[in-house]
C-alpha cells in the first residue's frame, strides 16, 4: 500500500502543469514612463522586457481622480483559452485583487489584454465603490496617498495557466503626478475651473435616472437592421444651472451613427442638480458616463 500512495504522488507531481512551477517572468523598465495628453483623456504607457518578451503596460484616465483603466501588450500575456480572469497586485505591500479582461490585438497584430472598468493603483477602499455608481454628489471622491504609491516596487500579473509576469515599475508617485498634471489640463481644455474642483461642495449629479435618457427609439435604424451594436463613452459639460451645455464622445466602437445618436438623445433629456464650490455657489462641471447599445 505504501508503494501504491508513493506511486499516485509520483503521479500527481509529473502531471503538475508546468506553468505552475515556473518563477515568474520579471521584466525591468525598457523605456521611461510616456504621458500622451489627448483632448479627452490622458495616457500613461511604458515599455518592460525586450524582444520577444517586451510587455507595454498602458494606464488610462478620463477625469481628476485615482481611478485609471488600464491596458497590457506583449506576447507573454497572450491568452489561447476561454480564461477572462486576471489577477493583479501592486506589491510589496497591497493585495491581490481580480478583473475580468477582453482580449485585444493592437499594433500590427500584437496580443493586448483590455481590463475591464477601471481600477485603483493603491490604497483602494471598497467604500469607494459608492463613489462609481449613482450618487446625489455630496460624497467625497477618493484621494492618492503619496506613501502607498512612493512604496510600490512593482506589478504582478497572473493569469490562470500561464508563467506569471512581474513588471518592475518602481515608485508610482511621480507616475500618478504626471496622470494628475495631465487630468488637470484636460478641465482647462473644458473651460472648468480646476481650482474650485479640488474643493467641490457638491458634485454634479443627475436627477433621475440616466438609464432614462436613452431609448430604443434612439437605436439608429440602419445599425439595428445590419445587427450592429456599439458602446459609446460620452462626456457632458454641465453649466451652473444644471443643464448639459455640450455633449463629447470620448472613446467609441462606432460607427459614427451611435455616437450621434448618444448626444442627440442626452443632450435633450438629461438634467442634473450643478456643481457647488466651497462657498456653495452654483458653478459649471463635466459628467462622464457610457451607453452600451445590443441587440
Amino acid at each position: 500500500m505504501k508503494q501504491l500512495m508513493n506511486a499516485l504522488a509520483l503521479t500527481v507531481a509529473l502531471v503538475a502543469p508546468a506553468s505552475e512551477a515556473k518563477e515568474p517572468l520579471r521584466l525591468s523598465p525598457s523605456s521611461k514612463w510616456h504621458v500622451n495628453y489627448a483632448p479627452d483623456s490622458c495616457r500613461l504607457a511604458r515599455a518592460f522586457g525586450t524582444g520577444d518578451d517586451e510587455v507595454l503596460l498602458l494606464l488610462d484616465r478620463f477625469q481628476p481622480g485615482p481611478r485609471v483603466h488600464m491596458t497590457l501588450v506583449g506576447e507573454p500575456l497572450k491568452v489561447r483559452s476561454d480564461n477572462r480572469r486576471i489577477t493583479l497586485r501592486f506589491g510589496p505591500n497591497d493585495p491581490p485583487f481580480g478583473k475580468q479582461f477582453t482580449p485585444a490585438t493592437v499594433d500590427g497584430g500584437r496580443a493586448a489584454l483590455v481590463l475591464s472598468g477601471g481600477l485603483y493603483i493603491s490604497g483602494y477602499d471598497p467604500s469607494w465603490a459608492e463613489v462609481e455608481g449613482e450618487d446625489d454628489g455630496t460624497r467625497p471622491l477618493p484621494v492618492v496617498d503619496p506613501a502607498l504609491y512612493g512604496a510600490i516596487r512593482d506589478l504582478e500579473v497572473r493569469i490562470p495557466g500561464k508563467q506569471a509576469v512581474v513588471l518592475e515599475t518602481g515608485s508610482m508617485l511621480d507616475a500618478e503626478r504626471a496622470l494628475a498634471a495631465c487630468t488637470d489640463d484636460l478641465l482647462r481644455g473644458w473651460n472648468i475651473d480646476v481650482a474650485a474642483h479640488r474643493t467641490l461642495s457638491r458634485r454634479v449629479a443627475p436627477v433621475g435616472s440616466p438609464g432614462k435618457w436613452m431609448n430604443s427609439s434612439d437605436y439608429p435604424a440602419d445599425m439595428w437592421i445590419r445587427g450592429n451594436q456599439a458602446l459609446v463613452f460620452f462626456r457632458l459639460v454641465v453649466d451652473a444651472e444644471g443643464k448639459p451645455a455640450s455633449c463629447h464622445i470620448q472613446q467609441s466602437t462606432r460607427p459614427q451613427a451611435f455616437d450621434d445618436a448618444v448626444c442627440n438623445g442626452i443632450m435633450k433629456r438629461a438634467s442634473f442638480t450643478p456643481a457647488l464650490d466651497a462657498a456653495g455657489r452654483p458653478i459649471a462641471s463635466y459628467y462622464l458616463n457610457s451607453v452600451r447599445f445590443k441587440m
